[in-house]
């Protein structure tokens, strides 16, 4: 039982990395600036400065709302969809303002104006 509950943990994360690897170079800075401009909304809320908070947490929605078109033009469904955002949130808070980080978060705001 338990090699079959491993087996389908394995599954789960490679099928998710294969995902996040068959996405377009556009879709995938979308959806990692969406997810790093999300941590910093919360951090933002988390400091008592909503304006700043509500600022990024729009700019997080655009990029989203945008790469999940470009994803359901793509034929993917909702359950991908999410499991996509999902593994970018996790990688993207581990990344961010890490030198090998895939893109320079300060540049992402440009991407939802």
């Amino acid at each position: 039982m338990r090699s079959i509950t491993l087996g389908l943990l394995l599954f789960a994360a490679l099928g998710r990395t294969a995902q996040a690897e068959e996405l377009s170079p556009a879709v995938d800075r979308l959806l990692w600036c969406g997810s790093a401009l999300y941590w910093l909304s919360a951090d933002a809320y988390d400091a008592g400065n909503d304006a700043e908070g509500d600022q990024y947490e729009a700019w997080s929605e655009n990029l989203g709302s945008r790469a999940e078109l470009m994803l359901q033009s793509e034929g993917r469904d909702e359950a991908t969809i999410s499991a996509i955002r999902d593994d970018y949130d996790n990688r993207v808070v581990a990344e961010m303002g890490q030198p090998g980080a895939r893109y320079d978060v300060t540049a992402c705001p440009d991407l939802a104006q």
